[in-house]
């Protein structure tokens, strides 16, 4: 939770293999 300023929300590119921003959405999480 930021407290100086809003940060601004990350564009999640469409997975490259699948082409969906779900999947891609999906493995951020996974991976993190």
């Amino acid at each position: 939770m930021p407290r100086r300023r809003e940060v601004p929300k990350r564009v999640i590119l469409p997975d490259p293999k699948f082409g969906s921003q779900e999947v891609a959405k999906f493995m951020n999480v996974v991976m993190n």
